[in-house]
């Protein structure tokens, strides 16, 4: 036996952590590939079911009693393309056969003629061509139809008796309470629980008390150092490798009457992948088959016990796939060296068996079909481009993720799924950075389970010897990302945004439905959140969402976008995420302040402090200003808070008609950290709304001052005070007042409620000096033919 030689006979599994950013209903990209895709499916939709598939008439499919740990779905057969070649290239082999492929396939031109009538995209004749071919059946006269010789062993009555012995809680309890001490007490405790059972029932029995029991000699096989392997030995050590249990299996068989059968053969486990090409040179792997009324039936105790770790430690769990498991099944990782226990109704030759696709369980469990490549363990790139599509058909309750890696390494941005909902079809792209021999891995979960990662389900080889031009790769997309129907317009084809040579920010560009709005977010290598560095708003002009991102120095980062439903009040989800790559950041670094959309709907825009959400606070001041540019038609007011209350007059928005800029003045009253709001809207709305904020961090504050009262008006006129700045003045002293306050038909002013003598105003200009009172100084304005005075500024008396 060869288990004690080949590495290929366990399983070994990827780890959780592994699971891909790529998640299978995760997603969109942009315009184009989708719509490449959605032709295709269009397409083939015919030729898939009627001319690829080769459906089951198992009835395993029809079950309703499995668990979700059982296999109960249809299988359907692959056929092998003997044009293949071994060596898994995207070059074409030496005897043209892949030429003649396209060439045979152009005849099918005219039935591919409405992609390019209905699509939004730009894809090419010969790329749906290609496409095609992959699924295509091919002529293959060493192909046989994968068909379980007794279908009939497989019934509705076998398929619940045999699930209602893996459920029975009262025998699993039972085999775990026992210790027995010889192989002849194990079988007579079998014996006596198992009194007018079934015979199936004896049989897991036997499967979970090894399943609990024996482990696996991991030590011993990996430095090739096989111990005895009789039945007796590994009952007593309690450890063995393949032999080892279908040994024990055997003899507790014998000894209960029971049929059975050690198989020996060739296995697609533990080492497989690394040496799939030199095929196998002798078997590796021994398992066995037993009868149950007039049918055999296959079970593997050893991968039914466990699986190495990536550490190649051996991890104890029970996996009841493996337990009267389906001939059509198991064939794609057990290949007996005896064609008979195969138990197909034709058998397949070695070629085939190697050739044929990589799946575990999950594949069977989730009742997956490979829909492309058909027939092959590898992937190739699509003619023409630079990716790989790999094509996955699902039920509606499972999700699908990838991996892409080269030597146990993440591609970055190298694989992204499309999800098309009406034909419950993953589209999943592979895009290499490098030459090598690439490893995709396909994992399938449960929806509503909410798993953070899937069961490994499927295993493609990738392998590149000539590196393919104008590579693209991928961001990572999310689930939101395709339900919310997000386009991403810029950048394109690529996952990584580079902010270099004096550039201050990275952009993206984004089409999303007019019921979508979206956010965004900075994160650098660490994880931790860059303040200020995300701006993200709706241009109404063009109809796009404008997305940028300011590195605060060089390094690595994660640009991220989130959405929601403008109706939903919870919160964003992750759309969308770009690498960011920076250097050469300036000492200073560009940073967003907080801007709301009315900010980029009423056209404003910042003229100090440019290019930064912080006001730098002045030595020795008693306020600071901001300026900002607004259309003839809109109006600015402000405020300033201190730990989230708003500073009374300790803000003051006027119009500087010279600069033709709204001047925003912010006087704080104690050190700290302040929030200065700015609010707009248009002369013709009644109320204004938050447009922008800056920060603002006072550590020392000597003079503070609280500016005059405003009243609507003054905005309304776009008004403007010279002096007195300071909103408190002293009483009966003398003061000078100069304002600017224009197409009036007169100005006057009230000291206590008490109207002053008229004078002082040229228009647009207010000037006079008077004595302060006790109360106040209120400045009115008169217009038109208004008989009335309306209040315009207000001091208040100290």
């Amino acid at each position: 036996m060869g288990c004690g030689v080949s590495k290929s006979h366990f399983h070994k599994v990827i780890s959780p952590k592994k699971a891909s950013d790529c998640s299978a209903r995760n997603a969109v990209h942009n315009q184009t590939d989708h719509s490449e895709s959605t032709a295709l499916i269009n397409n083939l939709q015919n030729t898939i079911d009627q001319s690829v598939f080769t459906v089951s008439n198992d009835p395993l499919s029809v079950s309703a009693q499995a668990s979700p740990n059982e296999t109960t779905t249809n299988h359907l057969s692959p056929r092998i393309n003997s044009t293949t070649s071994n060596n898994h290239s995207v070059l074409a082999d030496s005897n043209g056969r892949y030429q003649q492929q396209i060439d045979s396939a152009t005849s099918n031109r005219n039935t591919l003629s409405f992609f390019n009538e209905n699509n939004q995209s730009d894809i090419t004749n010969m790329l749906e061509i290609e496409t095609l071919i992959n699924v295509l059946p091919a002529v293959d006269s060493d192909y046989v139809e994968i068909i379980n010789a007794d279908p009939e062993g497989f019934n509705d009555l076998f398929l619940k008796q045999r699930q209602d012995a893996i459920d029975n809680s009262s025998y699993r309890r039972t085999i775990e309470s026992w210790h027995p001490e010889s192989l002849h007490q194990l079988v007579e405790f079998i014996r006596d629980i198992s009194k007018d059972k079934l015979l199936l029932d004896r049989h897991w029995m036997i499967f979970y008390w090894i399943a609990c029991n024996i482990e696996y000699d991991a030590v011993s096989f990996l430095n090739n150092n096989i111990q005895d392997q009789s039945a007796e030995s590994v009952f007593r050590t309690r450890k063995g490798v393949c032999a080892g249990f279908s040994r024990l299996y055997k003899s507790l068989c014998d000894q209960l009457a029971l049929k059975c059968e050690e198989i020996s053969g060739y296995a697609k486990g533990y080492g497989f992948a690394v040496r799939e090409e030199t095929a196998f040179l002798k078997t590796d792997h021994a398992w066995n088959v037993v009868e149950i009324g007039r049918y055999w039936y296959p079970l593997d105790a050893t991968w039914g016990t466990g699986h190495l770790n990536e550490q190649d430690i051996f991890n104890r769990e029970l996996d009841t796939f493996y337990f009267l498991t389906r001939p059509d099944q198991l064939i794609y990782s057990h290949l007996p060296e005896n064609d008979k226990w195969q138990l197909l109704r034709q058998p397949i030759k070695m070629t085939q068996y190697t050739q044929m696709p990589t799946v575990h369980p999950a594949y069977f469990i989730f009742n997956l079909e490979i829909v492309s490549p058909r027939h092959q363990a590898h992937a190739t790139l699509v003619h023409g481009k630079s990716h790989a599509l790999i094509l996955i058909r699902a039920p509606s309750d499972i999700d699908v993720s990838t991996t892409f890696e080269l030597y146990e390494n993440e591609v970055d941005g190298g694989s992204r799924i499309i999800f098309d909902k009406s034909k419950q079809l993953y589209c999943c792209y592979f895009s290499p950075a490098s030459i090598g021999r690439h490893k995709i891995d396909i994992f399938a979960k449960r929806i509503e389970l909410d798993m953070k990662s899937g069961k490994q389900a499927l295993s493609f080889t990738l392998n590149i010897v000539e590196l393919p031009l104008n590579r693209v790769s991928y961001p990572t997309t999310s689930k939101e990302f395709y339900d919310l129907n997000i386009k991403i317009i810029s950048p394109l084809n690529t996952h990584l945004i580079k902010v270099c040579d004096g550039a201050t920010y990275g952009s993206i560009i984004i089409r999303a439905p007019s019921d979508v709005e979206l956010s965004g977010g900075l994160d650098n290598s660490s994880g931790e959140r860059v303040m200020n560095g995300c701006q993200v708003y709706y241009d109404q002009r063009k109809s796009l969402w404008k997305c940028k991102f300011a590195p605060n120095r060089n390094g690595l980062y994660k640009a991220y976008i989130f959405g929601k439903k403008k109706a939903n009040t919870g919160n964003y989800s992750h759309l969308v995420s770009f690498k960011t790559e920076a250097s050469q950041i300036p000492a200073t670094p560009l940073s967003f302040p907080k801007t709301w959309q009315v900010f980029h709907d009423l056209n404003l825009e910042i003229e100090v402090p440019k290019n930064c959400s912080t006001v730098i606070w002045p030595t020795d001041a008693s306020y600071v200003e901001s300026f900002i540019q607004t259309p003839d038609d809109v109006q600015l007011s402000c405020a300033i808070h201190y730990n989230d209350v708003v500073v009374e007059n300790g803000a003051l928005a006027e119009f500087d008609s010279d600069k033709r800029l709204w001047q925003l003045l912010f006087a704080p009253q104690c050190i700290g950290q302040h929030e200065l709001i700015v609010f707009a809207n248009r002369y013709s709305e009644s109320n204004s709304k938050c447009a922008l904020k800056f920060d603002l961090n006072i550590t020392q504050l000597k003079q503070p001052i609280k500016f005059p009262t405003i009243y609507p008006s003054f905005q309304v006129i776009k008004g403007r005070i010279y002096e007195p700045i300071n909103g408190l003045v002293k009483k009966d002293t003398t003061i000078s007042i100069h304002c600017f306050i224009p197409g009036a038909k007169d100005v006057n002013l009230t000291i206590d409620s008490k109207w002053a003598n008229g004078g002082g105003y040229e228009d647009p200009f207010y000037k006079r000096t008077v004595t302060v009172g006790s109360k106040e100084v209120t400045i009115y304005a008169k217009y038109g033919e208004d008989f009335s005075y309306q209040a315009l500024i207000k001091y208040n008396v100290q």
